[in-house]
C-alpha cells in the first residue's frame, strides 16, 4: 500500500512538474506576445503607421504597418543598423490612404536607427477619412 502511495505520489509531482514547465513555456510573455503578433498578421490588425521625419519635417508616411523589423545579418549574429517594414505610401502627406496610393500595393521601407521617425497604432482605418 505504502509503495503504491508513493508511486501516485511521484506521478502527481511529475504531472504538476511538466505541467508547470509547459504553462511557463506556452504562456510566457514573449510566447504570448509571438501569439498576438500571428493573431495580428492573421487577421489584419495591421493599421500601425510609420512617419519619417528630416530635421524636424515629416518626409514620408506609410500606412498599415503590421510591425517594424530589426535586421539581423544572414551569416553573422549581429543586427543591422537599420529597420524595415511594407506599408502603404502616403505620397501627398495628406494622412489619408487614397485608392491611387493604395493601388501599387505594400512597399518595403528601410528607417536607419539613427533617424527620427515614430511608429504608433491608428485604431482606424486609414482608407476612411
Amino acid at each position: 500500500m505504502l509503495r503504491r502511495f508513493g508511486l501516485v505520489l511521484a506521478l502527481v509531482v511529475v504531472l504538476l512538474l511538466g505541467g508547470f514547465l509547459a504553462f511557463r513555456y506556452f504562456f510566457s510573455p514573449e510566447r504570448l506576445n509571438q501569439i498576438g503578433r500571428t493573431v495580428g498578421t492573421t487577421f489584419g490588425f495591421d493599421y500601425g503607421v510609420v512617419e519619417y521625419y528630416s530635421m524636424g519635417r515629416l518626409v514620408a508616411r506609410f500606412f498599415n504597418v503590421e510591425k517594424l523589423t530589426t535586421a539581423s545579418g544572414t551569416y553573422e549574429n549581429q543586427t543591422r543598423p537599420y529597420r524595415f517594414g511594407y506599408g502603404y505610401r502616403d505620397v501627398n502627406l495628406n494622412g489619408v490612404l487614397d485608392p491611387d496610393e493604395a493601388a501599387p500595393g505594400k512597399a518595403y521601407f528601410e528607417v536607419p536607427v539613427y533617424a527620427e521617425y515614430l511608429y504608433y497604432d491608428a485604431k482606424r482605418d486609414p482608407r476612411r477619412p
